[in-house]
């Protein structure tokens, strides 16, 4: 069987993205790579002035490029976000869902408010946004959204019952969109990064424990997962495993045997995982 990918998104210059949590991280480095490939793109975050500074290294590429300071917790926002765009840029041919906050603590521990905005944050707002762009794409008979999940989504690790399941969530969700949009121009990816040892998450983890997962669970880094998602754009893949050593198997073990697989992630990841949430 031939699988011939997004033919609506095999060139990427002079179409635009827009991408979320972009000020920092794993979304500066991913709308880094975009534009670099030639996209306009549409910066989203929350904070402004970083944001700006992103814009004027990226305007140097020749694209064009907009800061549009967002709370994606905000559907008021978020609505604003689409709609400047497109006011902006004239279309919007990829969206990246990658804004999200970490919510590693025993789960009797944390706060009720902590778990609705986790929620919120992470996948609520993964499906607002869509909602909103997704009528543009399908008028148009052409874009991509990618949904930056994480291995978390594949297996959830203990003291991280809500961040899996934000990120599961955010698998599912593109699994379905896939299922609905077959045919019709438009596609869905999720990515699912392992620990990224130069932004996002774990960086965050590192800093606050002092402590780095072990080598043998492996790591991933921002450049990695901007080019898994050209590629997931390119080739339409469904979801991308971005990790060294390679996870998928692991995974894959997991559902065929429970028990073993319960075993072998709680031996690799129990330990770094509850001094993330002990904050020891």
């Amino acid at each position: 069987m031939k699988f011939k990918g997004n033919v609506n998104l095999k060139e990427l210059r002079g179409r635009t993205a827009l991408v979320t949590g972009a000020s920092r991280g794993i979304g500066q480095v991913v709308a880094t790579a975009l534009a670099r490939e030639g996209m306009n793109i549409a910066l989203a975050a929350r904070s402004g002035e970083q944001l700006e500074l992103l814009a004027t290294e990226l305007r140097k590429l020749n694209v064009r490029i907009i800061a549009i300071p967002t709370d994606v917790g905000d559907e008021a926002q978020l609505k604003r976000l689409v709609e400047t765009t497109l006011r902006e840029l004239g279309s919007i041919d990829l969206l990246v869902n990658n804004a999200g906050i970490e919510a590693f603590r025993a789960f009797h521990l944390i706060e009720p408010a902590d778990i609705a905005n986790t929620i919120h944050v992470n996948l609520t707002s993964t499906l607002l946004l869509t909602r909103y762009v997704l009528p543009h794409m399908l008028a148009a008979g052409r874009g991509h959204i990618v949904n930056m999940a994480s291995i978390s989504g594949k297996y959830g690790p203990a003291f991280g019952a809500v961040y899996a399941a934000s990120k599961a969530g955010m698998i599912a969700f593109t699994q379905s969109l896939r299922g609905e949009l077959h045919k019709s121009g438009v596609s869905a990816s999720a990515i699912c990064p392992g620990f990224a040892h130069d932004g996002g998450i774990y960086e965050v983890i590192k800093e606050r424990t002092g402590r780095g997962m072990p080598w043998y669970v492996g790591s991933t880094s921002a450049k990695t997962i901007a080019r898994a998602v050209i590629k997931s754009v390119r080739y339409d893949r469904p979801d991308l495993v971005v990790n060294f050593p390679a996870l998928r198997p692991v995974f894959t073990l997991c559902q065929a045997f429970p028990r073993l697989g319960e075993w072998i992630v709680r031996q690799t990841t129990f330990r770094f995982m509850k001094r993330a949430a002990t904050r020891e």
